[in-house]
């Protein structure tokens, strides 16, 4: 999908039943998360967050009935790999209730 060679990969998907600007909130809430919990960036393209730090690459995309996580690790990052993840299923559990 990115294009580069990564160790580990992590895939999210949770149904849900709110309006999409209350998705794409909670999308940007956990792309903050993530800045927080371990740096870098992220932007918008449409409904999709594009998430970026040193050998992790994460888009959400956001649905009208599901939201989908894709994040990429490479060798030096997969060692983040369970708390990336723990993250994101704690932040999608929180805020998709």
């Amino acid at each position: 999908m990115f294009g580069e060679d990564f160790l580990a990969t992590i895939n999210i998907a949770r149904s849900h039943q709110l309006p999409l600007a209350d998705i794409k909130q909670r999308a940007e809430q956990l792309a903050q998360n993530l800045i927080r919990r371990i740096g870098g960036k992220y932007r918008w393209q449409g409904d999709t967050v594009l998430y970026t730090y040193s050998g992790v690459k994460a888009r959400i995309d956001c649905g009208e009935r599901d939201i989908l996580v894709d994040i990429k690790l490479n060798f030096i990052a997969s060692v983040f790999q369970g708390t990336i993840e723990e993250e994101v299923r704690e932040t999608l559990d929180k805020h998709l209730v």
